[in-house]
């Protein structure tokens, strides 16, 4: 199989395994807001037998309550319409959020008038329309892409990414961050970063409904058992699994991207190149945030050194797959050592 085959087969794989995993983290968030919907007793119906009590006031049978399941047609739709108005809403609030949050500013003036015209460059190769260009006050080299869709997206870099990156490597950076809005990586990244993000905040409500809802059952061991199994449940194993699905997806659209990237360049070594200069650098981003992690193309979080099941698990959800492996792709399509490093471009004069 030659390297251009190979290359073709692992976009489709990734873009195959990205598919199945939205749809997991979907189908996982459905499947929250329904069991908190139970919780809430939407698809509960309660049927009480009044005390039977004689004329003398005597009572002969107290009175009693059975709750049994009921599927509730008003309530999976209520659940969905919920679910759905809150995605919605999110989704278009998420670019302006993110560029607030990383404190980017447009990149105007004459010395970014290089990075404007790279940027305006990949929007030709890849057939898009121009996207808008911002800067972040960072020494941190890093860059990512944000926005709904191909029409409102926006691409924003370090300043440390311009003092380290020669012009090619810079094309290979803005290229990958293109591929990202061009495969709507972006929307679909972003989406699923919410829907984790209701999951978090649904079962930590099933949680306090867990364990202070017993207090209005008066003494219903039982039900109140069940109710706080039901919450822990929620919130040990939903939690988890949909950081697990978003990191998951996160790394299968990274690697899409770098493949893009050659694709829309026609040379990996622009881009590797540039991966390899920040697998180098140590500087992190001053102001990290989890909730913007997975835009970088490179991770801004400390990733755990820890060996063990601690670090095992840790890894397990990082949103990046690591640069050596990214590295080591880009080099083999080359045909390097994919263990080797260099050739890299000098630093730009003054770095």
């Amino acid at each position: 199989m030659s390297d251009a085959t190979g290359f073709i087969a692992e976009q489709r794989r990734n873009r195959r395994g990205s598919v199945i995993i939205l749809a997991g983290t979907f189908a996982l968030l459905f499947i929250v807001a329904n069991l908190i919907t139970v919780l809430f007793g939407g698809y509960t119906k309660e049927t009480c037998t009044p005390a039977r009590v004689t004329a003398t006031g005597y009572v002969v049978t107290p009175s009693s309550c059975v709750s049994e399941f009921r599927f509730n047609a008003v309530a999976l739709i209520v659940t969905i319409v919920v679910v759905g108005g809150y995605l919605i809403i999110a989704w278009y609030a998420s670019a302006s959020a993110a560029l607030t949050m990383v404190q980017a500013r447009p990149a105007e003036g004459p010395e970014y008038a290089e990075l404007r015209n790279l940027v305006e460059q990949m929007s030709i190769a890849s057939g898009i329309p121009v996207p808008r260009t911002y800067v972040v006050d960072d020494a941190a080299p890093n860059a990512f892409a944000t926005g709904r869709d191909p029409n409102h997206a926006a691409i924003t870099v370090t300043t440390g990414l311009l003092a380290v990156m020669s012009r090619r490597e810079l094309r290979g950076v803005l290229a990958h961050e293109m591929a990202h809005i061009r495969n709507r990586d972006i929307a679909v990244t972003t989406l699923a970063v919410l829907a984790v993000g209701a999951i978090a905040v649904i079962a930590q409500i099933a949680l306090r409904i867990g364990m202070f809802g017993g207090m209005r059952r008066r003494g219903d061991n039982n039900g109140f058992a069940l109710l706080l199994l039901l919450s822990l449940a929620i919130y040990l194993l939903a939690v988890p699994a949909g950081l697990l699905l978003k990191a998951s997806l996160s790394r299968k659209r990274e690697s899409l991207a770098d493949a893009t990237a050659v694709e829309l360049t026609r040379e990996p070594s622009g881009l590797r190149s540039a991966l390899e200069k920040l697998e180098a650098d140590t500087t992190v981003i001053a102001n990290p945030s989890a909730a913007t992690a997975h835009l970088w193309i490179e991770s801004p979080l400390e990733r755990s050194r820890d060996d063990g099941l601690l670090g095992s698990f840790g890894r397990m959800m990082d949103t990046h797959p690591p640069l050596a492996d990214r590295i080591a792709t880009l080099r083999a399509i080359e045909g390097l050592d994919p263990e080797g490093r260099g050739p890299n471009d000098p630093f730009p004069t003054g770095a």
